[in-house]
């Protein structure tokens, strides 16, 4: 009998690791993969990629990238979600830009109770929305508070406002204030302006017959672009200095450094930032794809090295014991150094850095657009705990 019985546990052993070997770790990526964003977004799953290649096996098998577009659409968003997390067997989400969009998502994930790490959407509704979801990377607050906080202490007190009239531009233009008035100065005007808008001359000569000392694009993409060139066509630029809520590097190329020399903008990351291995990643990522990483596509790489990480420490992929060894974690890498993962809200906190686009004949390379001209720390970049009166503990 005692024979048998070994035998008996030794096949059940054999049968419970080929089971673990065949249901390997899956890791969703739900990108804009499609549209005037699309660039973007394939330098996230390009991020991606290389993080599941760096990272190696997990419990004993490969880890398996499941890829999907939702073309900057909150109900195909919503619907990809569902298809990845029921049909596809996905364990976590990762990315999901448009902030109506990862809310979507974020509720898939606590219907489906499988983790959604929410790199790419900055919107502050996704701190504390649920125990499955981590806000990973920038958020509202954090973009409003460092470019607001420094540009009113170092470019000046009066400012005017060109916001993209849509949830996440009402969202910037709430935190811009606060934090421009918490330095003692003044919002004299604001127009919220339809995204997809072409024309921005009306909004431009208003604002200049503001005379404000600095001008907010509270924008993104070819809005930022197009208001920025309206800017330099009226020569408001020579007037003003221009604060982005966010300009990326394919912004620049795409327009030419020229139309936002001298701008300034925050971010998360940087490829130039002194974290270890941010110089190696940037270049390995040029050599794989013929660009310099943006802050988005090194956010992606780390959030989803940490949910590798948690499933490794944890020793499983369920998802109650990847929640617990993730909240409270402290880690390094080259995203952030250090980062934190706050247990009360899923926020994930990390340095943030005020950039400033140089002169054309100081670019160096390839994407050597910006100089990091100031920093926050995180206790003042990113909101405190309860701050929007929301705790999951």
């Amino acid at each position: 009998m005692k024979k048998i019985a070994a035998l008996l546990s030794c096949v059940l052993s054999l049968a419970l690791g080929t089971a673990s070997a065949a249901d390997p770790v899956k890791v969703g990526i739900l990108e804009v993969l499609s549209g005037p964003l699309g660039v973007i977004g394939k330098g996230s799953v390009e991020a991606a990629r290389m993080a599941v290649e760096d990272f190696g096996p997990v419990l004993g098998g490969n880890v398996e990238l499941v890829i999907k577009d939702h073309a900057y659409n909150p109900g195909l968003a919503n619907e990809r979600a569902k298809e990845m997390y029921a049909n596809d067997g996905v364990d976590v989400i990762v990315g999901c830009p448009n902030s109506a969009a990862a809310l979507a998502v974020s509720d898939q994930a606590e219907r489906h109770k499988r983790l959604f790490m929410a790199s790419d959407a900055g919107t502050t509704d996704l701190i504390a929305k649920n125990r499955y979801t981590f806000k990973w990377n920038y958020n509202d607050y954090m973009l409003a508070t460092t470019a607001g906080r420094w540009a009113t202490k170092n470019l000046g007190k009066k400012w005017y406002t060109i916001t993209a009239d849509y949830a996440w531009g009402h969202d910037l233009l709430k935190y811009f204030t606060a934090a421009i008035q918490d330095e003692g100065g003044a919002v004299v005007g604001n127009d919220n302006v339809a995204q997809g808008t072409a024309d921005f001359s009306a909004y431009i000569l208003k604002a200049r017959r503001a005379k404000p000392e600095v001008v907010a694009l509270l924008n993104v993409g070819r809005d930022a672009a197009n208001s920025t060139k309206a800017m330099v066509e009226y020569g408001l630029r020579e007037e003003v200095k221009a604060v982005h809520a966010l300009l990326f590097e394919l912004d620049i190329k795409g327009a030419g450094i020229e139309t936002f020399t001298g701008n300034y903008t925050a971010a998360s990351w940087n490829w130039q930032v002194d974290n270890p291995g941010a110089r190696e990643f940037a270049d390995r990522f040029l050599q794989r794809t013929g660009e310099r990483p943006h802050f988005m596509a090194a956010a992606v790489y780390s959030a989803v090295w940490q949910y590798l990480d948690a499933v490794k420490r944890a020793g499983s992929k369920e998802t109650e014991e990847v929640i617990r060894a993730l909240e409270g974690h402290t880690f390094r890498d080259f995203f952030a150094n250090p980062g934190h993962i706050r247990k009360e809200d899923h926020l994930q906190t990390g340095k943030a850095y005020l950039l400033r686009v140089k002169q054309p004949d100081q670019v160096k390379g390839q994407e050597d657009f910006f100089e990091i001209v100031g920093t926050l720390p995180p206790e003042v970049a990113h909101p405190p705990v309860g701050y929007f009166g929301r705790s999951l503990y």
